[in-house]
């Protein structure tokens, strides 16, 4: 392969161009449906917006539909990353637990607008969205549940948690979670992490007295 006179490989530069282009390109998509809306943004204006020709455009990203899928499977990706830093930081399932739940609830907060066409209109776009990209985003959700059992599987088997099967109580925790953020998106006025805090004070906790023992 030839290179040029930095030692560069021109398909390596271009990769990267490409790459570069993409991004910025899906950060304008991202601002264009946060103010408008996925159903009112067009091929056009993200074009326009972005700075580049529509046939290039084309290039990038073949629809509207695709540029959906990637904004929330980056979404999910950057999610995913941040839950498994925080688990990895902790000591122990009992601290994992609110290390996961506070770190997601603050990823919800940074990142909001990305939340309103994932969890309030994901399972209402077009059923060609759906069945296109449908797959693709369940993958994502499920690598995302395969972290959440891994923090249950080791409060389990360190006796910190209670023996229920790990998969089980991630699907639990993650609708907990998915309740919470889609009621905090109708409710402007709601305190998120203080609503996460007693969530985090319910799972470890329970909420009987004496945790359910007789006196």
């Amino acid at each position: 392969m030839s290179t040029n006179v930095r030692g560069i490989a021109p398909s390596g530069r271009r990769a990267r161009e490409r790459a570069v282009r993409r991004a910025e390109v899906l950060e304008t998509t991202r601002r264009l449906f946060a103010r408008q809306g996925y159903q009112r943004t067009t091929m056009v204006q993200v074009a326009a917006a972005s700075e580049v020709a529509l046939g290039t455009l084309y290039q990038i990203f073949p629809s509207k539909e695709a540029m959906l899928c990637s904004l929330l499977e980056d979404y999910i990706d950057r999610l995913i990353d941040r839950v498994r830093q925080a688990a990895s930081g902790a000591d122990g399932a009992r601290e994992q637990l609110p290390r996961v739940v506070r770190t997601q609830l603050a990823f919800s907060l940074q990142n909001s607008d990305v939340l309103r066409f994932y969890l309030s209109g994901w399972t209402g776009y077009e059923f060609t969205v759906r069945q296109r990209f449908g797959d693709r985003i369940d993958r994502k959700y499920e690598e995302y549940l395969r972290v959440l059992e891994t923090v249950f599987r080791r409060g389990a088997r360190d006796g910190a948690f209670a023996a229920a099967p790990p998969r089980r109580l991630a699907i639990t925790l993650a609708g907990m979670i998915h309740a919470l953020v889609r009621r905090w998106l109708r409710e402007r006025n709601l305190d998120l992490l203080a609503e996460g805090e007693a969530l985090v004070d319910v799972l470890l906790h329970g909420v009987t007295r004496n945790g359910g023992r007789r006196p």
